[in-house]
């Protein structure tokens, strides 16, 4: 399983900043946030019709087979991208190709951009409370509000996406990148709150759909606000380390789930709303440590 899960990762790790290199690669200065919009939404065409797909196999066949289902898809997949991607041709301007060599001294050279590095594991926080979506919520949906189809509860954030990024980017256009970033945290931040304070079905779906907004406003800003910083050669390099954030906050988010169910959720606790307190906690300092960063440390190229 380790091994299987190791192996999944690698290929997150190649695949994601490549789509992002190519956004990067194919948009200008006017195009570049829709770009990004665009992207997230495609990307979370997956989180909204994959756990209805999960759904159905767990239901039928066994929640075994979702991970056959799932290698299957990706097997789908690299057959269109074989088939339909076409590189982008590179810009006249553009320096030769980088060796590998000089790829990994890059990396060293972004992990001595202090600013940069600890942007980033501020960031980290909104990714902290995220990934409880996968891994508290759906303990609390089923053993606390005794709903067990927890997987349609989990694509209402997907959906939400879907619908509100590209006009929600065009409202946050008008934000600095790091000001929407801030907005985003704080609606984000919000979610958890309603999540203890309305602990029924309808209550998780306001949430989860608050969260979405949140989400919708600062993450193509992220994405966008992470090219700008990155000289033009080091662009994927830099692309890169922007899921650095995803795998920090799932660092925490694992431990800090397995402790808020077992505390919270398991035994029956009818205080398991309170669970979602401690959630919320982590964007409410993450959302001031932003605010920090970007009065005093922020690059102001960005």
């Amino acid at each position: 399983m380790l091994i299987a899960l190791v192996i999944t990762a690698i290929g997150g790790s190649l695949i994601k900043p490549s789509i992002v290199g190519t956004v990067a690669r194919t948009t200008t200065e006017e195009t570049k946030a829709l770009g990004y919009s665009i992207y997230y939404t495609l990307v979370n065409i997956g989180g909204a019709v994959g756990p209805f797909i999960a759904l159905a196999v767990r239901e039928n066949v066994g929640i075994s087979y979702v991970l056959v289902v799932s290698s299957l898809t990706s097997l789908v997949l690299l057959t269109c991208t074989a088939l339909f991607y076409r590189e982008p041709e590179r810009p006249a301007d553009a320096p030769p190709a980088r060796s590998m060599a000089k790829v990994l001294a890059d990396m060293v050279l972004v992990f001595g951009n202090f600013r940069f590095i600890l942007f980033l594991v501020i960031f980290s926080g909104f990714w902290a409370m995220f990934w409880h979506v996968f891994y508290a919520l759906p303990f609390y949906v089923k053993d606390y509000l005794k709903f067990g189809r927890f997987e349609i509860i989990e694509t209402v954030d997907a959906w939400t996406i879907i619908f509100v990024t590209i006009p929600a980017t065009a409202i946050a256009k008008r934000l600095k990148p790091l000001s929407a970033m801030v907005l985003g945290f704080a609606l984000a931040t919000g979610c958890w709150f309603v999540m203890a304070g309305v602990p029924t079905i309808a209550g998780a779906v306001a949430a989860m759909m608050l969260f979405a907004v949140g989400e919708a406003i600062q993450s193509p800003r992220f994405y966008e606000y992470v090219a700008n910083l990155a000289p033009p050669e080091q662009v994927g390099t830099y692309m890169g380390f922007a899921f650095l954030p995803i795998a920090i906050g799932t660092f925490i988010a694992g431990w800090s789930s397995g402790f808020l169910v077992k505390t919270y959720v398991e035994g029956g606790n009818p205080l398991a709303p309170r669970m979602w307190l401690w959630v919320g906690s982590y964007g409410v300092v993450s959302t001031v440590l932003m605010v920090l960063y970007d009065r005093f440390l922020a690059p102001r190229r960005a």
